[in-house]
């Protein structure tokens, strides 16, 4: 079973040409994508900004970056779309806003209902695997989904806790943000992931993990997980996976 491994697409429609041959090549099985579809740099900065300076941020001052995003999904899903290969995915912290992903997500699966939103909610694939996702950044800072889509650990909880109903199958976690404190998380020499996503590994035992941001590619076990970011696909990289060996491989288009 061949799996490949993508996040942080971030408007960079370049890549789609190369993943397409690879997929081709590699006759991957299905794909997941964790996170990372549009590039936001001004939602973000405006909100960011206004979080340092103690202010309300302002939309009117980034709306004109909806006609950017709405080509940039676009691209990105009908480049997912026309690999025809079943596609699990959930969006980055900078996929927002949240109504403008979902109703993005929703239309495009219209068009190709192989691909699927697995953002709090789950997908099977042939009656053996389970995919459960969660994106967005997890911390324990105020809930955001207009700016920026950040959760707190209660809506997380009470989204994952589905897990516990689902028929007894081979279980992957998808998630944007890294665990705490690992190798998957270090920035500027600092952790940067969340304490959250670490307990929910270690809670329900996923025979994979994959997380989305980060600083580069690589893979850590947390208990029997294996858990990895298959880096930045805007600069070409990506990880691909035999799930029944447990081999990976990290790679670059």
């Amino acid at each position: 079973m061949k799996v490949l491994a993508l996040a942080n697409y971030l408007g960079e429609d370049r890549v789609l040409g190369d993943l397409k041959k690879l997929v081709e090549r590699e006759k991957v099985d299905f794909i997941v994508f964790a996170g990372g579809i549009v590039k936001g740099l001004e939602r973000v900065r405006e909100f960011e900004d206004a979080e340092k300076e103690g202010r309300a941020a302002s939309f009117e001052k980034v709306s004109h970056e909806e006609e950017s995003d709405l080509k940039q999904y676009e691209l990105f899903f009908k480049g997912l779309g026309e690999l025809n290969t079943p596609v699990f995915y959930i969006p980055g912290k900078f996929d927002a806003p949240i109504d403008r992903y979902l109703r993005e997500a929703f239309n495009y699966e219209i068009v190709y209902p192989h691909i699927r939103n697995i953002h709090k909610s789950f997908s099977f694939y042939r009656n053996h695997y389970e995919l459960v996702g969660f994106g967005g950044e997890i911390s324990e800072k105020t809930r955001e989904e207009k700016f920026i889509l950040r959760y707190p650990r209660w809506e997380v909880e009470y989204h994952l806790k589905i897990i516990r109903d689902l028929r007894p199958m081979e279980l992957i976690m998808v998630f944007y943000t890294p665990p705490y404190g690992g190798k998957l998380d270090v920035k500027d020499g600092k952790h940067t992931g969340s304490e959250v996503v670490e307990d929910f590994i270690k809670t329900y035992d996923p025979t994979f993990a994959f997380v989305g941001s980060g600083t580069e590619q690589g893979e850590e076990i947390i208990g029997t997980t294996h858990v990895i970011n298959p880096g930045s696909l805007r600069e070409g990289q990506y990880a691909l996976l035999n799930l029944r060996r447990r081999e990976i491989m990290f790679k670059t288009l």
